[in-house]
């Protein structure tokens, strides 16, 4: 059984100590592996309450890419990872994803997105339209408590919220494997590579039209061999503001008006 889940935006009672073993430990190798520019530089590491962006440059160009934090702040031995890391590769930092301190592991997803890109102009759809278009008829499983939950309730045949809190309409935790088993719709945090669980729904939902939503979504196709179809994550358009409002600790939803773009890349989505 899949023993514990989050919203994009849950952070308390998560462990702070996270080790990854197995598929969700392959996962991550693969992830790591197929970084588009992995030799990357660090120039910028943001660090909020909330989320964490890494700004890095190759060839003058600029790259930027975000990750929740999960509201884990750093340890007294992390306090000065991100001046650290300042002039690293991308790939220095996207290897702290093998750590099993919280901090770091968010870190180094937030490297591994700067590292990655989405075909040119993919679609700027919303994760809700595509579940809502796709859960019309069957079961729709939703992992993590979003801000469309109760919209999306109303689209859909039937939704299963699946949520380690308890809060109203939430599938208990024992019905989880069954309910995964025989979903058509899967909708999954981008944030269960934080919390070590990502590869095990994949894993146990190979049926299902599945979607991974979030900032924290890596734009990589290796999560559609995995079985994932449609990654819809988000890239950064204007870093300055977009880090400013990560250091004011300001929420998603408040700071994506500040330069953040929603990206929908479909597996069947050709490659420019």
């Amino acid at each position: 059984m899949i023993h514990h889940t989050c919203s994009h935006h849950d952070g308390p009672g998560l462990p702070a100590v996270r080790p990854v073993e197995g598929r969700e430990r392959q996962l991550i190798e693969d992830l790591i592996q197929a970084m588009h520019r992995p030799t990357a530089a660090i120039t910028e590491i943001a660090v909020g309450a909330h989320f964490i962006g890494v700004r890095a440059e190759e060839n003058g160009s600029v790259f930027a890419g975000l990750a929740s934090t999960l509201g884990a702040a750093p340890s007294a031995d992390e306090r000065d990872l991100a001046d650290r890391l300042i002039g690293s590769s991308l790939l220095t930092a996207a290897q702290l994803l093998r750590s099993s301190q919280a901090f770091s592991i968010s870190l180094g997803a937030a490297a591994l997105n700067t590292a990655t890109t989405a075909p040119a102009n993919p679609p700027d759809i919303e994760a809700s339209a595509i579940m809502a278009e796709k859960g019309r008829d069957g079961e729709t499983v939703l992992v993590g408590e979003f801000p469309f939950v109760e919209r999306l309730r109303q689209q859909v045949q039937r939704l299963h919220l699946f949520e380690l809190r308890d809060v109203p309409g939430r599938t208990a935790p024992a019905q989880w494997d069954k309910t995964l088993g025989r979903c058509k719709v899967l909708g999954l945090t981008g944030t269960t590579l934080l919390t070590r669980a990502m590869a095990a729904y994949l894993e146990k939902a190979p049926q299902a039209y599945t979607i991974i939503i979030g900032p924290t979504t890596p734009l990589s196709p290796v999560l559609f061999e995995y079985g994932a179809d449609v990654l819809a994550g988000c890239r950064v358009v204007t870093v300055a503001p977009v880090f400013d409002g990560i250091r004011q600790g300001l929420s998603f939803r408040a700071f994506k008006k500040l330069g953040v773009q929603f990206v929908a890349w479909a597996r069947e989505t050709p490659v420019a």
